[in-house]
């Protein structure tokens, strides 16, 4: 099913619906091969969609934007505690002002706070629990939107005449991570910014990110370049197709551009990026590749490229 929504500029577009089998831990080959057929066509055109029938308990997600109201509410000083740097892997929070924008010279006006698994590959934090203390409620939330993403990408494969385990197969000790991000509504005139949105335009390096939000505020652009305004859909998630499957396809499968619009009231995100293990190297695929459509996209290492993107942004 589809659904008409307004865009960023007053114009209309259509963010499709789609109906999940339930529970995602509990899909068969069959119920994948079902998710694929459901998806192929947008996957292919847009990247963008809303689940429904996803099997999380829908009042878990009142107690995770609880959770996130009160850490939000905390003193600065007590939030300071918790800043993400290199050091923690970027876990924690990341104050007002304290990202770079990738498209202008400001800052984003946001705070954000990231819970989620560490690699072996880097030096580790003291302690991951320190960073997630405050958020039992959230981790809980992390582990059903793991499996649920798994059986989004499975569905995306059989899509792509891959093996069904093809995006599993990077995903031995993945770094996935569950953003909590609080925009409220003084944010912008707080950073000082020369720019009409809190977020800036980009496409996430994952795989794919899954997103509830508590009021609108999203934007997603569309094939055509138009910017939709994404509705804020307490029975449904948002799901995006990301720079890892776009890459691997070689374009086959279309990554979202999205943003944050200037809100209007204080707003709440849930994100949660789907990603390979560190050090995975994502290049165009052979069987996506010939004379007539060569690599689209270099090769990209989701070990030091991606550091590297954090360090830009979160670096002193």
């Amino acid at each position: 099913m589809n659904e008409q929504i307004g865009d960023g500029s007053g114009g209309y577009g259509v963010i499709p619906h789609v109906e999940l089998p339930g529970n995602p831990a509990e899909w068969t080959s069959r119920d994948r091969l079902e998710v694929a057929g459901r998806i192929s066509g947008i996957c292919r055109s847009e990247g963008f969609l809303f689940v429904h029938n996803h099997g999380i308990p829908a009042d878990l997600f009142a107690d995770v934007y609880a959770e996130i109201r009160q850490f939000y509410s905390l003193p600065t000083e007590e939030k300071n505690r918790y800043a993400a740097t290199e050091e923690s892997q970027f876990l924690g929070y990341r104050g007002l002002g304290r990202e770079r924008s990738r498209t202008h010279s400001g800052t984003e006006a946001c705070e954000q706070y990231r819970i989620g698994n560490t690699t072996h590959e880097l030096a580790l934090p003291d302690s991951v629990d320190f960073y997630h203390e405050h958020f039992p409620k959230s981790l809980e939330l992390f582990e059903y939107l793991v499996p649920l993403a798994d059986g989004i990408l499975a569905a995306c494969a059989l899509d792509l005449g891959l093996a069904e385990d093809f995006f599993a197969a990077h995903r031995s000790s993945p770094l996935d991570r569950l953003g909590l991000n609080y925009y409220g509504a003084t944010h912008l005139t707080d950073v000082d910014s020369k720019v009409n949105y809190s977020m800036s335009p980009h496409i996430d390096l994952s795989l794919l990110t899954i997103l509830s939000q508590d009021e609108s505020g999203l934007n997603v652009r569309d094939a055509e370049g138009s910017w939709l305004e994404v509705p804020a859909d307490p029975d449904a998630l948002f799901v995006f197709l990301a720079d890892y499957v776009q890459r691997w396809s070689n374009g086959v499968h279309r990554a979202a551009p999205h943003r944050v619009s200037a809100v209007r009231r204080d707003r709440m995100s849930i994100q949660y990026k789907h990603r390979p293990d560190y050090g995975v190297v994502v290049a165009p695929l052979d069987a996506f590749t010939d004379e007539a459509n060569p690599p689209k996209y270099a090769p990209l290492d989701t070990g030091s490229d991606y550091v590297a993107v954090l360090r830009s942004i979160l670096g002193r």
